[in-house]
């Protein structure tokens, strides 16, 4: 014997919608992680008084991690405030993510032009 089943599509509507609320909030929560990673890198490898803004585009292959931003700053010899521009690339460890190599564009090319290469062979490279 057949059943007849009758779905509710009002409802089916709602939980969709909870869903995207869910999702969009783990990418905040994980951009907001990722971007206090590349804040700590900066600040401890780099002479930055403070970070003031940070824009980043990032993708995420498996563990590996690849960062294009750009980050306004407080030079810690040279008075004023800084604009650049930076590639960085680094992995998830756990809940943690962590940046392993950071270049700033103006700074060090050759390096720079090595963190894409190695991002583009890894497929973490972010598209724009």
């Amino acid at each position: 014997m057949a059943k007849v089943i009758k779905f509710s599509f009002d409802d089916n509507q709602e939980s969709k919608d909870e869903v995207k609320e869910i999702n969009t909030e783990k990418i905040e929560d994980e951009k907001e992680k990722i971007k206090k990673a590349v804040e700590e890198h900066i600040l401890s490898n780099f002479a930055v008084k403070s970070i003031l803004d940070m824009e980043i585009v990032y993708k995420i292959n498996k563990a590996d991690i690849g960062l294009i931003g750009e980050v306004a700053y407080f030079h810690k010899r040279r008075d004023g405030v800084f604009v650049a521009d930076f590639i960085a690339k680094g992995y998830k460890n756990n809940d943690r993510y962590i940046v392993d190599s950071l270049a700033f564009s103006a700074g060090e090319p050759e390096f720079y032009k090595n963190i894409m290469n190695i991002l583009k062979a890894k497929k973490a490279f972010p598209e724009l």
